[in-house]
């Protein structure tokens, strides 16, 4: 070989070194270069889902609001319910979670058609659900009703507000934000026709002046069965706003989506408003009375998404065969009206909605706790680097929520939107516990389970280790996973921070001290919450894991009453007393359902809500544990 004309081995050794430098160069300036994605082994769920999404789902409304899907759908019940999940094919399994219960006889009864909205207050963001019910004796009489969340939680608590319409038949009603005003819309009977209207609010739950009607069933199309136009709800695109509605008889099978468009300046008058004389959504594929229907964003924004209910048969009409079905839409780039297509067939596998597998950070809903290490009384921390620490409690990046995950398991997620993550949850060994962007995956899973007395372990879904302060130091150290040591180090205890309600799991009332009474001994029973202070709780640590449960109304505490000395009440009355005695202790066991029980120190009972009723004043005792639906709560923020 030529020496002068050839590469010697030391030349391919220094363009290889060239090439490495010139590619790690490139990585360090844009970690974007390669996008790591998570093992198909560790994902929590798949990136497909198939339509039904939900069975009985009747009158589907849902939000993707910081860090999960909300949904609701009409129960027929006195019940309005909520279920709330990270991944959208989790909503089928998730709890229902009772957030409200008809209470009074005028608006007590057979809920439809739920619909909550985030609106900006005085106060801050409100959560406003607007439901219809009716009336005891004959469970018909619809209204409209509006309920106002206590905080920034799609889960409330909340209160009752008021009815738009005392004196007439309303339902589907919803919300309409346009220059500065809030309009509200529905449906009612005029003569032969059921027909949309909207009026100007003073409030979210108050009408002000006329009230128009803007569409009536006019094309044949609108008129199979009966003559309906119903479930106006408003989406602008471009600079431009329409309303989708439903049309014709929610019992045939021709139950469809219709399209006006604000083309004048008044929204309340009707000249205001231009009528398309097609459908945009009809039966097809095998689906049937496509309607009444919601619009939702996927997690990342990028894309805009049509729930609504249908039939997979033809003669199933209004009944609970309706299901919630999901399926993204686009929007025509000659005519700028949106393109809902086709509904989806039963089964047909649906990209799931842009950026639910991450990586995102989310501001998630919900009490704020700090983790708090047995050992050393130092609290759980993230660093700048998202490395995670044990330091002094009154750090700023001290508190977390505990988010349930529905199947037994729980996200962390810190005061930057990040998400307690086992680094290395597929090694054999433990190791570093770090806060990341949500990816979906079961590295970022908890188990929370009962040590002793008041102390949990945390242990990572993947790899089964848990959490632990780095061999075990009693000053600040890093935290890490390793085996389950049965020691001190592994144990911890959640603190809730937040100001609470304790709300049934059964009823949706909150415990509540009786005619909020500030006096020593006053009862305690559940009650529909209206935002007082005596359903409002602050939680005191004491030792080994207990609290104390201090009203904010009275200064006193949740307390056993009369205990006698050796003697176990199995059925002890509940009462607010002085927060020293140890009748005034408890501590909290988080279940695999996402609720929680309530444990009394001193019998090791557990409350309950005493007649199993969603009644207003029924009366809260302590019981042996069952595990019942009316011995679970949840705490809501309550500020």
């Amino acid at each position: 070989m030529n020496r002068d004309s050839s590469f010697t081995a030391n030349n391919y050794l220094a363009l290889l070194l060239i090439a490495l430098s010139v590619l790690l160069t490139a990585c360090q300036q844009n970690t974007n270069l390669v996008k790591p994605s998570a093992p198909e082994n560790i994902k929590i769920a798949s990136d497909t889902f198939a339509n039904p999404l939900f069975r009985n789902g009747a009158d589907p409304w849902m939000h993707y609001f910081n860090g999960n899907y909300y949904l609701t759908t009409t129960t027929w019940t006195s019940e309005l319910v909520m279920r709330k999940s990270p991944t959208i094919e989790g909503l089928a399994s998730a709890p229902a979670h009772n957030i409200w219960t008809g209470d009074q006889a005028d608006r007590c009864c057979n809920f439809w058609a739920f619909e909550f909205f985030p609106l900006q207050r005085p106060e801050g963001l409100r959560w406003y659900v607007i439901y219809t019910a009716g009336v005891a004796e004959n469970f018909d009489g619809q209204r409209n009703h509006i309920l106002e969340s206590a905080g920034s939680d799609p889960m409330g608590p909340y209160q009752y507000k008021g009815t738009p319409m005392k004196d007439h038949w309303n339902i589907d009603g919803s919300y309409f934000e346009h220059d500065d005003g809030l309009y509200f819309l529905w449906s009612e009977w005029h003569g032969d026709d059921q027909v949309n209207l909207i009026s100007k609010m003073t409030n979210p739950w108050t009408l002000e002046g006329e009230r128009s009607v803007i569409t009536r069933p006019t094309y044949d199309w609108e008129k199979s069965g009966l003559n309906v136009n119903e479930g106006p709800e408003i989406i602008k695109h471009n600079e431009r706003t329409f309303i989708v509605h439903s049309a014709s008889f929610c019992n045939t099978e021709d139950y469809k989506l219709a399209v006006v468009e604000l083309t004048g300046d008044d929204p309340l008058k009707v000249e205001s408003w231009t009528k398309y004389d097609k459908p945009f959504f009809s039966k097809g594929n095998g689906v049937y009375g496509p309607g009444h229907h919601g619009f939702f964003s996927s997690p990342d924004g990028s894309e805009e998404w049509l729930i609504y209910h249908g039939n997979s048969s033809p003669t199933d009409g209004c009944s609970g065969t309706r299901a919630a079905r999901a399926q993204p839409f686009t929007w025509n780039e000659d005519t700028g009206l949106p393109n809902f297509g086709e509904p989806a067939a039963d089964k047909k596998q649906i990209n799931v909605p842009s950026g639910e597998s991450g990586p995102l950070t989310a501001q998630v809903e919900g009490v704020k706790y700090r983790i708090v290490d047995r050992q050393s009384s130092l609290c759980l921390l993230t660093d700048l680097q998202g490395n995670t620490i044990t330091g002094a409690c009154e750090s700023d990046n001290s508190e977390w929520v505990i988010d349930p995950a529905n199947d037994g398991y729980y996200r962390l997620v810190n005061h930057s939107g990040n998400f307690l993550t086992e680094q290395a949850c597929l090694a054999e060994q433990g190791g570093a516990v770090v806060s990341q962007p949500w990816q979906a995956n079961t590295c970022q899973r908890w188990s929370i389970d009962a040590s002793n007395n008041g102390w949990v372990r945390f242990a990572n879904e993947q790899s089964i280790r848990n959490l632990q302060v780095n061999n075990c130091a009693s000053q600040e150290n890093s935290v890490v996973t390793g085996e389950n040591k049965i020691h001190a180090c592994t144990d911890w205890r959640l603190e809730p921070v937040s100001t609470f309600a304790m709300i049934n799991a059964l009823s949706g009332k909150v415990i509540s001290v009786e005619g909020c009474s500030s006096e020593v001994n006053a009862n305690i029973n559940q009650h529909a919450f209206t935002n007082s202070a005596c359903q409002k709780w602050q939680a005191t640590p004491t030792n080994n894991g207990y609290y104390q449960f201090k009203s904010l109304n009275s200064g006193y505490c949740l307390a056993v009453q009369n205990v006698n000395e050796g003697k176990v009440e199995i059925a002890g009355n509940i009462a607010q007393d002085d927060c020293q005695k140890p009748e005034s202790e408890w501590r909290f066991e988080l279940l695999k359902n996402g609720a929680l029980r309530m444990v009394s120190r001193i019998h090791g009972l557990s409350l309950k809500v005493a007649g199993q009723s969603i009644d207003n004043n029924d009366n809260i005792i302590q019981e042996v544990w069952k595990d019942t639906i009316y011995q679970q709560f949840y705490f809501r923020v309550a500020n």
